[in-house]
């Protein structure tokens, strides 16, 4: 298996290489999911990609943020020069990217992000299709649904096994952008999901602390395990940390990939000491969900930054311990130059010949212990000779200086060899400028029960999307009502009940490729290019991180049947470990629950299909008295999201909507403090 390490800076790279690691995965100037990390410039990614390189270690770059439509042309130029750098592979979120990847730099190496939330063995092959070869999986996945994917897909698997987990499913989380702009989507995560909260329980608080901070994971005793379930890599998480953590976790977890066993007391103290949040968990490989996985007493480090004096020596700038064995053949005839050959265990061969011939000795002769001492003199380089095999004349002799002239060619000869890689094709394409029309926008909601579903009716709605298991109880429904069952947010297999259906997930547009196939906002399509590579979808649902501006462009360049939110409580988290039973609460009942933030803002808990818990905003958007700015965007449909209205908010809301569709003037608004515009008007960093 391999084991791969994060690298968020050069020291931590040294870290990482010095310590084991047989790939590192880092992020460049741009289109990294953690800004905030040191990353590298492209004149720096050059130099350490050949470093890593000369010691076997792949150079994964992250280019897993979503694209905008202004930065196509970077994300092009940013392709070529890696594509010219040799990195080995991209690890990708945006679809978009995806596309232009295979349009421009098409040999390089695609590995699916964290951030596409892949729960599912369809999930998997949807992106086999697209060209991926490895697969990042969620975090949420237990060993048995890890082991079931392994088992069945052809691309490789890799899965985090030590760091940080994010409350939320990776990809699926809209907290840190709709409440202060910073998106995760983009590398800018500003962590609420560390800040405390009071749970409500119908307006009362139950409880108070950090409810949505979880533990670090640490899987370094499941390390056999997930060698006999068949993953491919074992992903260390940690960009944002120094270079002694690195070197400290990749040391331990590449001692018991290659001796086995479970870990002793010391070398769990060296990874507690390194970081933790109150200890580790286990949880989603084990199914030990709940209160043991969170640390709800501080989301901060517990540890205390200890480390070993291995792991400081790993992780300084000039560290020189790990080394590549090699052998050595050299031959010394009279009259002769020194030849010396050496190579490693990767099929590479370097030669060298000297400039000056041997002689013979006229006092001291060199001989075969001499000559084999001066050869093994490797100490300031990347190398250690397990293997040498010389040959030598008798009484002859050579400078000790030509010695070493040879050695040095010779290791500087292999060391390029072990460097180079093929360079990829590079192609040019340019985006096609599509002449979109406008067209009249209709209305269409999404309900969560009946009463919605009723409220949408009286106001004559054609569209309506209702979750799968509400819509086999519906009743008298009209005949010119089309109503799309809206599968799961997080896949999992339903029998779906409707021709058409909404998903939020590649895994269920390849499970319902026989249905007519609308996609949700989850998809994230970002930019034109994630629409077009979506637009075979009955209808595509914008992310609703865009602003107007935004979406504007996108739509100049796809001819993709377009949807937006244009009202709801938009959901900010997904969260498997539902943070309401984890508090030894459940909702299963009548109860209400709410989080209360710092600013008394009450975010409304609501339980959706597989017991996935959401946290929604709590305020709506609201664009009615907006609607204007919404027609001019050449979109096709506008939809409103209900969630916990009743069916006189929602019979007001619809009405408020189409009156002002109709281009009736001065649409009552919502009252003042009680809705956002959402980004329709800022947008995300």
């Amino acid at each position: 298996m391999e084991l791969l390490a994060p690298a968020g800076s050069r020291q931590a790279l040294t870290a990482a290489v010095q310590s084991g690691a047989d790939a590192v995965y880092l992020g460049g100037p741009q289109f990294g999911a953690r800004y905030s990390a040191e990353n590298f410039t492209i004149e720096e990614m050059k130099t350490w990609v050949d470093y890593c390189h000369l010691y076997g270690v792949d150079v994964h770059v992250t280019v897993n943020t979503l694209v905008k439509e202004k930065e196509i042309e970077s994300l092009k130029e940013y392709l070529k020069q890696l594509n010219e750098i040799g990195v080995d592979a991209l690890i990708v979120q945006d679809m978009g990217a995806v596309e232009i990847i295979k349009k421009t730099v098409p040999d390089m190496t695609l590995h699916a992000s964290t951030q596409m939330t892949v729960t599912s063995l369809e999930g998997v092959k949807y992106l086999e299709d697209m060209g991926f070869s490895r697969v990042v999986l969620a975090r949420e996945l237990s060993e048995k649904e890890i082991e079931h994917i392994c088992k069945n897909a052809k691309a490789e698997i890799e899965v985090f096994v030590h760091g940080a987990i994010c409350m939320c499913y990776s990809g699926q989380c809209l907290m840190s952008s709709i409440l202060g702009g910073r998106s995760g989507n983009r590398g800018r995560c500003a962590q609420p999901c560390r800040l405390p909260y009071d749970l409500l329980e119908n307006g009362k608080t139950v409880k108070s602390g950090y409810v949505l901070s979880p533990k670090d994971m640490a899987l370094v005793n499941d390390l056999g395990t997930l060698k006999r379930i068949g993953v491919t890599s074992l992903k260390i998480e940690g960009r944002l940390k120094r270079a002694e953590y690195v070197s400290a976790v990749v040391g331990v977890y590449r001692k018991y990939l290659d001796k086995g066993g479970n870990v002793s007391k010391k070398d769990m103290q060296e990874l507690l000491d390194a970081f933790s949040r109150t200890g580790f968990t286990d949880g989603y490989f084990k199914g030990n969900l709940g209160k043991n996985m969170m640390s709800h007493d501080t989301p901060s480090n517990s540890a205390e930054n200890k480390f070993t004096d291995e792991a400081k020596k790993r992780a300084a700038e000039d560290a020189n311990i790990r080394k590549i064995n090699t052998g050595i053949m050299g031959t010394l005839n009279i009259d002769a130059p020194l030849e010396l050959t050496m190579y490693d265990n990767d099929g590479h061969y370097a030669y060298a010949q000297g400039t000056l011939k041997s002689e013979k000795a006229l006092h001291k002769p060199m001989d075969e212990k001499r000559l084999r001492d001066q050869l093994l003199k490797l100490g300031s380089t990347p190398f250690e000779c397990d293997d040498i095999n010389i040959t030598i004349d008798d009484g002859i002799t050579i400078p000790i200086k030509e010695i070493n002239s040879v050695r040095r060619e010779c290791c500087e000869s292999l060391i390029n060899q072990r460097q180079m890689r093929e360079k990829g094709r590079e192609l040019d394409f340019e985006i096609e400028h599509i002449n979109r029309k406008n067209t009249n926008i209709i209305l269409t909601c999404e309900v969560s029960d009946e009463e919605q579903f009723k409220a949408a009716v009286k106001n004559n709605i054609k569209r309506i999307y209702a979750p799968n298991d509400l819509v086999g109880t519906l009743k008298d429904v009209p005949d010119d009502v089309e109503i799309i069952s809206k599968s799961a947010d997080i896949f999992c297999e339903e029998d779906i009940k409707t021709d058409g259906v909404l998903v939020s997930s590649p895994a269920a547009i390849y499970k319902y490729k026989d249905k007519e196939i609308y996609g949700d906002f989850r998809l994230n399509v970002f930019n034109s290019q994630t629409a077009q590579h979506y637009g075979d979808l009955k209808t595509v649902t914008l992310s609703p991180e865009l602003n107007l501006h935004e979406i504007a462009d996108l739509c100049e360049n796809t001819n993709a049947d377009l949807e937006v939110i244009g009202y709801g409580h938009i959901p900010l988290m997904m969260m498997k470990n539902c943070p309401i039973k984890a508090m030894g609460k459940c909702q299963k009942g009548k109860m209400i629950y709410k989080l209360k933030d710092r600013k008394r803002e009450e975010f409304p808990i609501v339980c959706s299909k597989g017991c996935i818990a959401k946290i929604l905003n709590s305020k709506p958007i609201f664009m009615a008295d907006k609607i204007a700015d919404l027609k001019k965007l050449k979109i096709n449909s506008i939809r409103l999201i209900f969630t916990v209205e009743k069916f006189a908010q929602c019979d007001k809301i619809i009405d408020m909507y189409k009156r002002a569709l109709t281009g009736e003037k001065n649409v009552q608004s919502m009252t003042e403090n009680t809705y956002t515009r959402g980004h329709f008007y800022r947008g995300v960093l």
